[in-house]
């Protein structure tokens, strides 16, 4: 077993591995986005399978990574946006099998494969984040991340919905606009999604304050918690305001688009190469 971790240890992923995982993300975005052309079923089946193909050889980079460094896959900037790129394609496959409601292949794929471009060419590990013997920390960052992840696929889903909308009002049918879902799914699950970025960026937040009091004030990084603040106070208001019903359709999808701002400041100050 030790011999076996030592071998991992002495290969982490390579740049190739990433570009190709991202080649196949990339392909299914090519191929959802050539079935509007030509009306293809097969097509956009074929490029829904290769999302799905992509997702479970990402699950198998993660965890490969996470038993070569015996932690997290939260140990660098790099690793972070392999978890970030999990979290949005798979999240799109859960919302797909439990839901039956499926966002924008070509989105996802899009999102996924740019992710894995970019943590192909930011490297390995440079500033490792050691969790031994701080579950707190652990939680935090990874209450934090899939709360982004959720965000993200929020503002994909927004996107989506301000652009059906827009062809409804221009009666315009076709191209890309044939592969949007219906407006009434998308803001429902707009909705949902909000509500559980809301709860885990909450959550994140309240083991931060916990882990805050017990450590050094002058090792935290205040401008990341301060963004995540900020961040968590816009999605509670959109949230609360939608219930309320103040802010319908496409109101609530241009106000969560305006929330993915703070949260992508606080992603990039949560990086470890931004400290």
């Amino acid at each position: 077993m030790f011999s076996l971790a030592a071998e991992l240890a002495a290969h982490p992923l390579s740049r190739d591995c990433l570009l190709g995982c991202a080649s196949v993300f990339l392909t299914a975005a090519i191929l959802d986005g050539l079935a509007s052309k030509a009306a293809s079923v097969k097509i956009q089946a074929s490029g829904l399978w290769l999302l799905r193909g992509g997702w479970v050889l990402l699950t198998t980079m993660l965890a490969y990574e996470g038993l070569r460094s015996h932690s997290l896959p939260i140990n660098g900037s790099a690793e972070v946006l392999l978890s970030i790129a999990w979290g949005v394609s798979g999240l799109s496959l859960f919302l797909d099998v439990t839901f039956n409601h499926r966002l924008p292949t070509w989105a996802i794929a899009g999102t996924t494969g740019l992710c894995l471009v970019a943590s192909g060419f930011l490297g390995g590990v440079v500033h490792p984040l050691s969790t031994v013997g701080k579950p707190l920390i652990a939680m935090h960052v990874g209450a934090a991340i899939l709360a982004y992840c959720v965000l993200g696929a929020q503002a994909l889903n927004s996107a989506a919905y301000l652009l059906q909308d827009r062809a409804l009002a221009r009666q315009q049918f076709g191209g890309i606009y044939a592969l949007l879902p219906a407006l009434v799914p998308l803001d429902r699950i707009g909705a949902q999604l909000m509500g559980a970025a809301v709860w885990l960026l909450g959550l994140s937040l309240v083991i931060g304050a916990t882990d805050l009091a017990q450590r050094d004030h002058a090792a935290v990084a205040v401008p990341k918690l301060i963004a995540a603040l900020i961040t968590w106070l816009a999605c509670g208001w959109i949230l609360l305001q939608r219930r309320r019903q103040r802010l319908p359709g496409a109101s609530f999808a241009r106000a969560s688009l305006l929330a993915a701002i703070p949260a992508v400041v606080a992603l990039y100050l949560s990086l470890p190469s931004s400290r």
